[in-house]
């Protein structure tokens, strides 16, 4: 039997002896690592094969209990813990990816996820967390900030309350918590990459609003043609200060009015590209005969595009995921030492968007 499957044996075992009574806390992952020698991972594998029959419960703050016994109806009976989560839109799908993954690890923990928009307004981001902060219901908080040059002040009375707090997207600076991150220049650099190794050279880069620090993928994009020995010429690059997916039609308005030579163009996300497959179409271009078009997401968008649109995946469901782990490991005392600084690596996903230059 695998290690997992031997140590629920030997809770199950725990639990009918009554040395583990119902309505009691078990011993803590790490306090059960100690005593048996095993992983972590082993330990929360077994405990979720409990959980889901039925024979433990998660408590966020308070520890995992045996099902049954006043001590656990005592805690079942209280007010659910809330999750407070923080992110710049609705509109986009890449946030409701990303909303999906904190929602199912958070009904692992029997938590309730308490989602808000801050319209990428860090006044509206702290104000949210800092109403979430004096709210004895909710417990902890994921964010992805509007800033990184510094924590809002709501955020900072959030950790004042001593409760956990997870980044998502970046981390500003000067503030002690844990976060979760894609690298956005390695994105960015398979996406140029890709088009390259096609053939492409003369490779347009187009982005919108909102311009923020450590979403752009121009750094990536400049590295590859330097390395490459390509020109960077600044009319194929177009940021503009409009939404996502009108910058993306503008965009090819202007390139094509310019007279700018291209065969290919890398949009920020797949909202822009959506935008410039329009504008491909309203000049009478062919994706991918004419120009091939890259972007980073991958969400549902880019598969149900005509053509289904090439994205680099990186993984937002995941991302909430580990994020909502994170906060959990803080709020159940599994983890209680420095801030850890997570970096997910994203994926190219290839699709009949890009070709080779005609």
């Amino acid at each position: 039997m695998d290690k997992t499957g031997t140590l629920v044996g030997l809770l199950l075992e725990r639990i009918e002896s009554g040395e583990y009574p119902a309505g009691e806390a078990v011993p803590s992952e790490r306090q059960l690592g100690e005593e048996l020698g095993l992983s972590r991972t082993t330990i929360r594998r077994a405990i979720d094969d409990l959980v889901q029959r039925g024979r433990l419960q998660r408590q966020p703050g308070r520890g995992t209990y045996v099902t049954g016994g006043s001590a656990l109806a005592e805690v079942v009976t209280g007010a659910q813990r809330i999750v407070s989560v923080i992110i710049p839109t609705f509109s986009n799908p890449y946030y409701g990816e990303m909303v999906n993954g904190i929602e199912k690890e958070a009904r692992r923990y029997n938590l309730r996820v308490m989602v808000g928009q801050s319209e990428y307004s860090t006044a509206s981001e702290s104000s949210q967390v800092g109403q979430s902060a004096a709210d004895p219901t909710v417990c902890g908080a994921l964010v992805v900030p509007n800033s990184v040059e510094q924590s809002s002040s709501g955020v900072q009375q959030f950790i004042a309350a001593g409760k956990p707090l997870v980044y998502i997207g970046r981390w500003p600076r000067g503030v002690n918590c844990d976060g979760v991150c894609v690298d956005y220049r390695i994105a960015a650099h398979q996406a140029v990459e890709h088009l390259i190794g096609l053939g492409h050279q003369r490779i347009a880069y187009v982005e919108g609003l909102p311009h923020l620090p450590g979403f752009s993928p121009y750094d990536g994009y400049a590295d590859v043609l330097r390395e490459r020995k390509l020109a960077i010429k600044p009319e194929l690059v177009r940021s503009y200060d409009l939404p996502s997916e009108a910058a993306g039609q503008h965009s090819v308005a202007d390139l094509v009015s310019s007279g700018a030579e291209f065969t290919a163009i890398f949009a920020r996300n797949d909202v822009t590209a959506m935008g410039v497959i329009q504008g491909l179409r309203q000049a009478g271009l062919r994706v991918p005969q004419d120009v091939s078009v890259v972007s980073i997401a991958n969400s549902l968008w880019s598969r149900s595009l005509d053509p289904p649109l090439t994205s680099v995946n990186p993984h937002p469901g995941a991302v909430g995921q580990l994020a909502m782990r994170m906060l959990c490991d803080r709020l159940e005392g599994t983890y209680t030492g420095p801030a850890i600084r997570t970096t997910v690596t994203p994926d190219l996903i290839v699709r009949a968007s890009t070709a080779e230059p005609s």
